[in-house]
């Protein structure tokens, strides 16, 4: 019994271990079969396609489908064995399709193309499932490499085709295959037609034409067609080849006769040879026309409306779309029935959004190949349709281009060497590459310098700029232009450059203007009215605002539009591209042209900004290929007289810069300037020394200026320092006035509170305390601002720039880009103090250019008898000679022995006896005054020309104190008595000077004593004696006085006995009159 027991306990015993190993065996197969299914797949092969595509093969046994959704297809372009940039996915889902031919079939073979890739890189891909539970492990990466360009080349445009109707609904074709295929075989053609008189858009043949010649069915009785072929070889389709003649099919009375049609008036008598047509028996007989979308009543009763078709792309080898990152967004899947084979492309499908408001007129001239397709692929799977033309007209002499035409080169830029100074741009239409002259270079080597301002361009040129700034929700953009073609794109901007995307774009298309602009759900075309004058000057406007947008040419009512879908804001990563663009080729969808401008662009403003069109960095022009200038000629054959310089003010015109005092057409003219006027439409400007080495304006300085404008906009003041880049700019900016400076950490502006009325005088105050600024123009408010960083001096080496700054002469790169120095000034300046000392206008100018006289009574000499006319604002006072005084110097003053100075009075001495008493190593002067201002000049001998540390001796008031002061070469001795001596009341006077010592004593005031620094012990100068006053005050006393005295002088005694006959002994003097008791 016990031995029973004990065998059916080991029995069970053994049945309980047999189950777990069952149970984990299970679990275990579980785990390895739920993980096996998200496994890399099977037989993964790479192949290449062509220059820019690769195919990726991959299988899938049945069994993973439960658990795996799709793919993804990684990879990355390699560069020296490194990967060159982040992994790429593409996405391949399976749909229930795939899962039900998959199921039954046992097996699956993927079948992937990846476009976008670059020509000749290698790149290293890898494929990974995902499914509900997440993304298994990729595959091992394999590497594979694109062909060279030359192995992708499209094959050229066919010849022009021959056309003859053949009954009233069908015609005949027939054209000659180019000698150039490309890369590979001619695969077939496509056929393109449009019907003028009825059509807004060209249409293809719904199926392509495998020979060089076809029959087209299904066309309408009596109807004008235009025909136009490409030929399409696997890496792309060609250029279109010349459209033909317009031709007539036969009316219903002629139907069947089968002879050939009249073409229209511009073609002739319209007949085509025999020869020319290919026999039926190899033509593609029976080609039909898609069947249109309204029936051919219905289409002449909707007229006008525009019918726009999208247009499936040809892309291929050559010319896919930019790279997507999912391929379910425009995905083609395909499942062979035999092999199960599921084809993708990565490549989306786009659509061409327009908005017409104008029907596009279309000729033969030569900016055709703008308007029709260029597609860069293969078959053409179903009708496309581009902008066309309402009524064609016959061919037009094509402009002769006057730069140089290019070499083509085989190789592509990547692989082709261009000379110094130019540059490379891919030749996508001819294929290869050409190399240009770079921007400012002309000549068949590229070694001439063309001074770029108002550029020029041929058909194959461009100047690039700056991307649109500030401009996702609105621009407005002025060109003015004059053209020497119907066809060529004035501007680009976009996201991309092949013009996919968000984009802005300016073109001519057969004389109109096409303004068209995508927010990213649909293409605004907004189109002029009236076309454009060959060889004459055009202005145009464009802009928009959100999705509204409008064009405005000249003085016609403004077209406006609206682009479509919700989308209002467009995004701009391209450079604005002016008369081209190096990707032209690609823009002929977007822009409606892949031509370049050929004619001149004089102005080009964004935004209410003037762009300066030169070459950065004397303009804003980044780069440009063979740009010539407009005005190279203009000057030839002119002479400007009296050292004028002839200088081209617009693309075909000119001015002379006449120098100072001379005006007229050609300079002929000589005048007296009393009174200067500014006129930035000549280029005015006059330039002035500063009245102090720069030193002195470091950390201070304050202007008062006087001024009368007569327009918003221009420069009054500006200066600046070429090395440090630190300047200083007064300027009117839409009426506002702007004062700028940069101390060289930072630019600080300070703007008026208010706009200033035109035409009338205005006075000016502005300072500067290191990095603080203040402005006020008269009574407004004061506005105050700091600059940027810690930097407090400026350095103003060059010299005060008034009314303008001569472009003719100082380039680009001596203007600080912050100063705004858009606009001449136009208007008056009067009067210019700094730092209390005067810049006498027009006397201190030390060059100017066309600089009239103002409409001020000072230019008509109004002070008689040599009186000095003094401008006051828009009123005048005279400075009289010696013995005469009233309004106009026309009273004969009385014998005067005490003089009365009024403040810009003066008497001056240069007898030798009165000289030498007023130098060397003693000075004695007696004196009695009386004064009615806290200021003034008494006396004063110094140095001639003035200078900063050279000799002189002075005696004057200054804040009501009496001081006399000397310089004897070391140094400046002040000897100053505090009292009240402006009382109107009579004050003696005695001041020596015995070597450096000096005493001053008045009245009955304690006398006061100095010495002069140094070891200098002598009075050396060579000036006269001024007494009371003296020309220019501020300068020849270095602002030590700013006025004469503004009282009497009743005696004057030097050396203790030489008495003067204050009036009778003087030599000269201004504005005396005799002293009143």
């Amino acid at each position: 019994m016990d031995v029973l027991s004990q065998k059916i306990r080991m029995c069970f015993i053994l049945l309980v271990l047999l189950n777990a190993v069952g149970i984990s065996f299970a679990v275990k197969r579980t785990y390895v079969r739920g993980s096996e299914r998200l496994h890399p797949p099977l037989d993964i092969e790479l192949e290449t396609v062509n220059c820019t595509a690769v195919r990726v093969k991959w299988r899938i046994p049945w069994r993973h489908v439960s658990t795996v959704t799709g793919y993804k297809v990684f990879y990355t372009e390699m560069r020296n064995g490194r990967p060159a940039s982040s992994a790429v996915a593409v996405n391949v889902p399976l749909s229930l399709d795939m899962f039900t031919t998959v199921k039954f079939s046992g097996h699956t073979i993927f079948d992937v193309e990846i476009g976008s890739l670059k020509m000749a890189a290698q790149y290293v891909f890898s494929v990974g499932a995902y499914g509900w539970a997440g993304e298994g492990r990729p595959s091992v990466p394999r590497r594979v490499s694109t062909f060279q360009p030359e192995m992708c080349m499209p094959p050229s445009a066919p010849s022009q085709p021959a056309v003859g109707a053949v009954s009233d609904t069908e015609t005949e074709l027939s054209w000659k295959q180019s000698e150039r295929n490309g890369s590979s075989p001619v695969l077939h053609f496509i056929v393109y037609y449009i019907r003028p008189e009825l059509d807004t858009e060209w249409t293809s043949l719904k199926d392509p034409v495998n020979s060089s010649s076809v029959v087209v069915r299904g066309l309408d009785p009596d109807t004008q067609y235009h025909f136009a072929v490409q030929a399409v070889n696997v890496y792309g389709a060609s250029p279109h080849s010349a459209i033909t003649d317009p031709i007539w099919t036969f009316s219903v009375q002629e139907r069947g006769s089968g002879g050939l049609g009249q073409g229209s008036p511009g073609n002739g008598n319209g007949n085509i040879n025999q020869e020319d047509l290919t026999d039926d028996k190899n033509s593609d007989y029976g080609a039909l026309i898609q069947e249109p979308l309204f029936s051919p009543e219905e289409e002449r009763i909707s007229l006008p409306r525009a019918r726009t078709w999208s247009p499936i792309s040809h892309t291929g080898g050559g010319g896919m779309s930019p790279r997507e990152n999912a391929a379910d967004s425009g995905t083609i899947i395909t499942a062979n029935k035999a092999a199960t084979i599921i084809s993708t492309s990565t490549t989306p499908i786009p659509t061409n959004h327009t908005f017409t408001t104008n029907p596009v007129a279309l000729t033969s001239s030569p900016g055709l190949d703008s308007i029709l397709p260029t597609p860069s692929s293969a078959p053409l799977l179903a009708r496309s349709t581009l902008a066309g033309p309402l009524s064609p007209t016959p061919p037009g002499p094509r402009s002769q281009w006057k730069g140089q035409v290019r070499g083509l080169y085989d190789l592509s830029c990547e692989d082709a060497v261009c000379s110094l100074n130019s540059v490379c741009i891919d030749d996508y239409q001819s294929g290869g590459s050409r190399c240009y002259c770079a921007l400012g270079r002309g000549g068949d080597a590229c070694s001439h310098v063309v001074v770029v301002k108002y550029p020029q361009f041929y058909g194959f040129s461009h100047i690039a700029f700056e991307p649109l700034k500030n401009s996702y929700q609105s621009f407005q953009i002025m060109l003015e232009f004059k053209t020497d073609s119907e066809n060529g794109l004035l501007l680009f901007c976009g996201e991309n450059e092949h013009g996919s995307g968000d984009f802005t774009s300016l073109a001519l298309i057969h004389g109109k203007l096409h303004f068209r602009f995508n927010c990213g759900t649909g293409t605004a075309q907004i189109v002029s009215g009236s076309r454009v004058a060959l060889d004459q000057w055009h202005s145009v406007v464009v802009g928009r605002e959100g999705a509204i947008g409008w064009l405005r040419l000249d003085n016609d009512t403004p077209v406006t539009g609206h682009s479509q879908g919700d989308y209002n804001k467009i995004t701009f990563r391209t450079p604005l591209y002016v008369g081209g663009s190096p990707n032209a080729y690609w823009l002929a969808r977007t822009a409606g042209t892949n031509r370049g401008f050929q004619g001149c662009i004089q102005t080009l403003s964004i935004n209410s900004r003037v762009t300066d069109m030169r070459p950065w960095p004397m303009g804003w022009a980044l780069s440009g290929a063979d740009v010539g200038e407009c005005s190279a000629s203009v000057c030839e054959g002119v002479t400007c007289a009296n050292g004028g310089t002839c200088f081209a003010s617009h693309a075909d015109g000119y001015i002379c810069l006449c120098a100072l005092g001379y005006r007229g057409p050609l300079c002929q003219e000589s005048f007296q300037l009393v009174v200067p006027y500014f006129n930035a439409s000549v280029l005015s400007y006059a330039s002035a020394p500063w009245p102090r080495s720069s030193r002195h304006y470091l950390s201070w300085m304050e202007f008062e200026v006087t001024f009368r404008p007569t327009a918003p906009e221009g420069t009054l003041l500006y200066s600046q320092d070429s090395a440090s880049r630190d300047f200083l700019s007064i300027s009117l900016v839409g009426g506002y006035l702007e004062f700028s400076f940069d101390c060289g950490s930072g630019t600080a502006t300070i703007r008026s509170e208010e706009t200033l009325t035109m035409n009338e005088w205005h006075e000016l105050r502005v300072s500067r305390t290191g990095r603080e600024g203040i402005l006020q123009v008269d009574n407004q408010i004061p506005t105050h601002s700091l600059g940027e960083g810690a930097f407090t001096q400026i350095r103003c080496s060059g010299p005060l720039y008034i009314g303008g700054v001569p472009e003719h002469t100082n380039p680009r790169t001596k203007i600080n880009a912050h100063a705004a120095l858009l606009h001449h000034f136009t208007g008056s300046i009067q009067k210019i103090t700094l730092n209390e000392r005067s810049i006498r206008l027009p006397q201190d100018f030390s060059e100017g250019v066309n600089i009239e006289n103002s409409l001020h009574p000072c230019v008509d000499s109004p002070c008689a008898n040599r009186g000095t006319c003094r401008p006051k604002q828009a009123l005048y006072e005279c400075d009289c000679p010696l013995g005469y005084t009233g309004k106009h110097c026309l009273q004969v003053t009385e014998a005067t022995e005490i003089p009365q100075f009024i403040g810009r009075s003066y008497l001056v001495y240069n007898n030798k006896d009165i000289l030498k008493r007023v130098s060397g190593c003693r000075t004695h002067v007696l004196l009695r005054f009386r004064s009615s201002a806290q200021d003034g000049l008494l006396l004063w001998r110094g140095h001639t020309p003035v200078s900063a540390n050279s000799d002189f001796v002075s005696l004057g008031l200054e804040d009501g104190a009496l001081i006399f002061s000397y310089n004897l070469g070391s140094g400046v001795a002040i000897v100053m008595i505090n009292g009240t001596f402006s009382d109107g009341q009579w004050h003696r006077v005695k001041a020596i000077r015995d070597g450096q010592y000096g005493s001053l004593t008045v009245d009955h005031y304690e006398t006061s004593t100095g010495r002069s620094p140094g070891n200098m012990r002598q009075l050396n100068t060579n000036g006269m004696v001024y007494l009371g006053g003296m020309k220019e005050v501020g300068l020849y006393t270095h602002g030590q006085y700013l006025w004469g005295l503004v009282g009497c002088i009743s005696q004057l005694t030097l050396s203790t006995d030489y008495h003067l006959a204050l009036v009778e002994d003087a030599a000269a003097g201004k504005n005396i009159n005799t002293c009143r008791p």
